[in-house]
């Protein structure tokens, strides 16, 4: 919920700037190149069987190497790295701590909105999810049944967010994005909010 709101927020922010400066600090998006992006915000774990007490959201990151060969469509490859989820027994001993990331490739829709230099977009496309167990108090884990290792997972990606280009390189983003796998991997939601660089 908190993600949400927090998303909400700044797609209320970029609908804000890009009425008030519609001229002084906003130009349309270059039609195409490779483009970079960069993003951070507000991740959450969910669709887990882990044992005992565990964490499950904190500060999440994601980049993403693609390329726009039309304004209305790119392709793009990304990593995402989450936060570690803390497992803990009945004494609040940490039995493991176990690490998140993804990889994934998408396909990008764009919709430009008139000439504000706004655009909205969704993605879907495919992920690997992988989730490492470290443990941290072998009797702890022992006790809950956890064994070190990793676990992944291959699902859906998707995602929609929106973007406003301050030159036609340079855009600031907001998004979410949803990495979908199994109860031994997790699903993670990651809300964001990053810079773009178009290559031309």
């Amino acid at each position: 919920m908190q993600g949400k709101r927090l998303l909400l927020s700044l797609f209320s922010g970029l609908a804000a700037v890009s009425i008030a400066a519609p001229a002084a600090a906003t130009e349309m998006s270059a039609p195409n190149g490779w483009y970079l992006e960069v993003n951070g915000g507000s991740a959450h774990l969910s669709n887990t069987n882990y044992p005992g007490s565990s964490s499950s959201s904190g500060i999440g990151g994601n980049g993403n190497l693609g390329y726009k060969f039309m304004p209305y469509a790119a392709v793009e490859i990304g990593y995402s790295r989450y936060p570690s989820t803390k497992i803990t027994g009945e004494n609040s001993t940490t039995a493991a701590n176990v690490d998140h990331y993804s990889y994934d490739i998408a396909a990008r829709g764009i919709l430009p909105i008139a000439d504000s230099g706004v655009e909205a977009f969704a993605k879907l496309g495919a992920q690997r999810i992988v989730s490492h167990v470290n443990i941290s108090d072998n009797a702890t884990a022992d006790a809950l049944g956890i064994g070190g290792g990793s676990h992944s997972s291959t699902g859906v990606y998707m995602g929609v967010g929106g973007q406003i280009y301050f030159t036609p390189e340079l855009a600031v983003v907001a998004q979410w994005q949803r990495a979908q796998g199994s109860s031994s991997s997790g699903t993670e939601d990651l809300y964001s909010l990053g810079i773009s660089f178009l290559f031309v």
